[in-house]
């Protein structure tokens, strides 16, 4: 694909992936590359907080399967990383389910820890009050663990930035401008909805598509109705009056989740923060 000044992204030549069981509730993957096999090196494992929403018996173990199916088979070969597990109380980066958003984003979010481990955050409730449950509905919990632990693996640190040829640097988050769009994946007898993706292609300026996982972008750069995308605003003032980023809204995104994602601690609302921002400005 054409490169460009700044970034560009590179495909994996993943041959044949195969997802067996590997323990209770945790589904294994091994990646076969030009007919070797390599070890598993990544795990992400769901912790349960929950309470008033608890999910019942199966569930948590059937969205691990789901998320490890979308990882290994749909988002790992697309962005040319390696493959792992996820598990439910296991090892690795944890995914930790809440019954509410204790004042951060209300679907979820994801960061570092103090030691530079990832982790991430997701609420039961505002998905109950979106009038979906645990695995199904566009607003489904599963979808919101889907999201960040997509998001976990394309920008573990929630640092990075691309820059579209033009004036803007992009946060690379693999969800966000697609968040709205979700499609399901058949786990543990449940047809588990997880959240569409942004492909490599997505933040190339040059590049030919597709842009994302479900083909719903026709661009480099576009976000999708009811996403949202960060960028840091590159003009000739940048240095005189220091950084400019900014939210961005896709068209007809609700008014209350505009306002989740800008108010709290959530990582929308420090990625805006940290780059000297006042997310109250954002549009």
């Amino acid at each position: 694909a054409p490169s460009t000044p700044f970034h560009w992204c590179v495909r994996s030549h993943v041959t044949e992936c195969q997802i067996t069981d590997h323990g209770p509730g945790e589904v294994l993957a091994r990646k076969r590359w030009l007919g070797q096999s390599s070890s598993v090196t990544r795990a992400l494992s769901l912790v349960n907080h929950t309470k008033e929403h608890a999910p019942p018996a199966g569930v948590l173990v059937a969205i691990a399967e789901a998320l490890a199916i979308q990882i290994n088979r749909d988002f790992a070969p697309a962005w040319g990383i390696e493959q792992g597990t996820v598990s439910v109380n296991g090892r690795g980066d944890k995914i930790h389910f809440f019954d509410n958003a204790h004042q951060r984003d209300g679907y979820g979010f994801h960061q570092v820890d103090p030691q530079g481990q990832p982790y991430a955050h997701v609420s039961a409730e505002a998905s109950v009050h979106a009038g979906s449950d645990w695995t199904t509905g566009t607003d489904a919990i599963s979808a919101s663990a889907s999201h960040e632990a997509l998001e976990m693996l394309g920008d573990p640190w929630a640092n990075e930035w691309c820059f579209d040829g033009k004036n803007k640097l992009w946060s690379r988050e693999v969800c966000d401008p697609v968040q709205e769009d979700t499609y399901t994946i058949r786990a543990g007898g449940l047809d588990v909805t997880v959240s569409n993706f942004v492909l490599p292609a997505y933040f190339n300026p040059a590049a030919p598509g597709p842009y994302d996982y479900r083909g719903v972008l026709d661009e480099p750069f576009a976000i999708a109705k009811g996403g949202y995308a960060v960028w840091d605003l590159a003009t000739s003032d940048h240095e005189a009056f220091g950084r400019r980023v900014v939210a961005h809204f896709g068209p007809d995104i609700p008014p209350w989740r505009k306002e989740q994602k800008l108010t709290g601690y959530g990582r929308t609302w420090w990625r805006l923060v940290l780059g000297g921002a006042d997310p109250s400005q954002s549009d």
